[in-house]
């Protein structure tokens, strides 16, 4: 009797915010899509429902490996003490922890790890001998470098994530990402979002508001802002904004009233208020959706995403700040007015789907991977 082809995938997510599951939705979509034959098992510290919310209803979850992100203090301040000493404490006990996921893993039985972006977990792999993919458009030996290089015990931690992120079979950078100039491993991809469905109507219909009513959203990735915005007064334009993300106002809807996903909500709006982070910028883009955001100089991303967003959106930076009325008010006139621009096709989904299957030993099958990119 042949030998039942392994159909397993473990798929390790960062819970930094919603940028990480919002990157690796559509990869996972794609791959069940290609070969529905697959056993997809998520890991994630997000609530159950969060990951479903997400990825479908039926996605099977398990319990993540330990990670250590950025601790934040609101959408875009890092507190470098508090994950300088999360990292040690992490990597205190690294060998522990290696052991039982390596453990862990075995009992799975992956024919592939994907990681966006856990490092442990692709330790864990590199042990057993299973393939392994890397992820993301960011790695945290990047980010941790940048806010907490100077901590003492920086140089051994420093050495584990670079050894553990070059353990991979491949580590894949959608587009735009960091050059990540260390990781031999890394191969650059087309860009990776989900697409919506444009849903204007039915929105304009459920608040009562006119066709000639502009929608801008209003969203930090899952980390509320401190303190909540004042958003401006705009004739024409109705914000959508996610609870306790800002002062409510005549023009304001909270989006838990819609009752419809957020990436449906984010593909009918005309414009997004956001943070500088992967996620919403690109999906936004490959959805045609103008795009705001605040500098954020210190943000080891942020050039690559921002000269990106200019190239293929209409873009516009709130140079005083989100919190600064009159600058957000300037910024979101300037994109909802400007021509519009096409979407970006994510064509780093299907190259995804097929460099993982690759390296997984799938085989072809009938059903042909079709979706929306």
């Amino acid at each position: 009797m042949a030998k039942q082809e392994n159909r397993t995938i473990v798929i390790d997510v960062s819970s930094h915010g919603l940028g990480h599951l919002g990157q690796i939705t559509p990869v996972i979509q794609g791959l069940l899509e290609a070969h529905p034959a697959t056993r997809a098992i998520v890991r994630s510290t997000h609530a159950a429902s969060v990951v479903r919310s997400f990825v479908g209803p039926s996605i099977e979850l398990d319990t993540p490996p330990p990670e250590v992100t950025l601790v934040m203090r609101g959408p875009t301040i890092i507190d470098e003490a508090k994950s300088a000493a999360a990292y040690r404490a992490l990597h205190a006990r690294w060998d522990e922890h290696l052991e039982r996921e390596t453990a862990r893993m075995a009992t799975l039985g992956p024919a592939v790890l994907v990681a966006d972006i856990p490092y442990l977990s692709l330790a864990a792999a590199r042990r057993l001998g299973v393939p392994a993919v890397a992820l993301c458009s960011l790695n945290w030996l990047d980010l941790y470098r940048a806010y907490c290089g100077r901590d003492r015990d920086a140089p051994a931690i420093l050495h584990t994530i670079e050894a553990a992120y070059r353990s991979a079979d491949v580590f894949l950078q959608p587009q735009p990402h960091m050059p990540m100039p260390d990781l031999a491993n890394r191969r650059s991809i087309g860009p990776v979002a989900r697409i919506g469905r444009q849903r204007k109507d039915e929105i304009r219909a459920a608040l009562g508001i006119s066709q000639t009513e502009q929608m801008v959203l209003v969203t930090f990735g899952g980390i509320r802002p401190e303190p909540m915005l004042q958003l401006p007064s705009i004739t024409g334009v109705h914000w959508l904004i996610g609870s306790g993300d800002s002062n409510a106002s005549a023009a304001t809807t909270d989006v838990s009233r819609l009752d419809m996903s957020f990436i449906d909500v984010l593909a009918s709006s005309d414009a997004v208020v956001t943070k500088v982070g992967y996620s919403t910028f690109v999906e936004a883009a490959c959805n045609g959706v103008g795009i705001v955001s605040a500098p954020r100089a210190d943000w080891p991303e942020s050039g690559p995403l921002i000269e990106w967003a200019k190239q293929n959106a209409n873009f516009a930076s709130a140079e005083s700040g989100i919190g600064n009325a009159e600058g957000l008010r300037a910024a979101v006139s300037s994109v909802l007015y400007a021509p519009g621009r096409k979407a970006v096709p994510a064509s780093g989904v299907a190259e995804a789907v097929d460099i993982i299957a690759s390296i997984a030993g799938f085989g072809v099958e009938a059903a042909q991977f079709s979706c929306r990119h």
